[in-house]
């Protein structure tokens, strides 16, 4: 399954879900927190790579990464945390959050390879 029409479901169906994890995070944060932090776009990601490749491995390879990724993406949130506690703006707290989940992406992208050997 490939194309524009496919492509098009698939930003229809995760713009939806964001939008629809936004606005029930307004009423209630800690709901719309967890579903926000459960596997969501994984989910989306591993489904629509699968649709598109039929390659299971690769759906293999990808799930591995993402565990991975796991690190700097709890380091994003312990930085955001810590700022926040600490009264910092809330661009600013995103914007250094931001760089030092870059910094932990990149020893993330240096320790585990793009390619994993078949």
């Amino acid at each position: 399954m490939s194309g524009t029409p496919f492509f098009l479901v698939k930003v229809i169906v995760s713009a939806l879900i964001i939008a629809g994890v936004s606005e029930l995070a307004k009423k209630l944060p800690s709901l719309g927190g967890l579903i926000a932090a459960m596997p969501l776009t994984t989910l989306l990601a591993l489904i629509w790579l699968y649709a598109d490749t039929g390659d299971y491995q690769l759906a293999v390879d990808f799930t591995r990464s993402v565990l991975f990724a796991i690190i700097p993406t709890t380091i994003f949130f312990i930085s955001a945390l810590f700022l926040f506690k600490r009264g910092v703006p809330f661009v600013l707290v995103l914007l250094l959050s931001f760089v030092v989940f870059a910094l932990a992406a990149v020893v993330h992208q240096v320790l585990i390879p793009n390619e994993i050997p078949r």
